[in-house]
């Protein structure tokens, strides 16, 4: 192929065709092997939370672990990790509740949201380090009419 039908794609309608299947297909399964690679790496995060990892059972590694479900919006096993976190670990109850409350906050369900970040602060969480998150929430509630 010359310069030219390099740059404007020459050949055959067919082979073009051809050409640009090609691509989407080699796109589609890229997509699919970085999806299911993200896909496993979430699991191995929520085991590692849920404290079924004996190399990673050490509460700053659940911690970091259910932070990082969180933050990949994988936002039902995060609430999930931060439960049993609670659970197996009754000192970070507060930090647990305030936790679950940021996921629900960021999937917009902000009744959600408050009712946690309000049990947070009755077991223990600092209620000024939440007033910015319940002030955002009441407002997003507000806002939904």
């Amino acid at each position: 192929m010359g310069w030219w039908s390099t740059l404007v794609g020459g050949g055959s309608p067919d082979e073009r065709a051809a050409r640009a299947q090609a691509k989407a297909d080699k796109r589609a399964a890229r997509e699919a092997a970085e999806a299911a690679e993200k896909s496993q790496r979430n699991l191995e995060l929520f085991d590692r939370a849920l404290g079924n990892d004996p190399d990673n059972a050490g509460l700053a590694a659940r911690r970091k672990a259910a932070i990082a479900l969180v933050l990949a919006s994988e936002l039902t096993m995060g609430r999930e990790a931060w439960l049993a976190i609670a659970r197996d670990h009754p000192s970070e109850l507060p930090m647990a509740l305030e936790q679950v409350g940021v996921s629900y906050h960021l999937e917009k369900d902000y009744a959600s949201a408050l009712k946690h970040y309000e049990d947070a602060i009755r077991v223990g969480a600092d209620a000024g380090q939440l007033a910015d998150n319940i002030a955002e929430a009441r407002k997003g509630l507000a806002a939904l009419g």
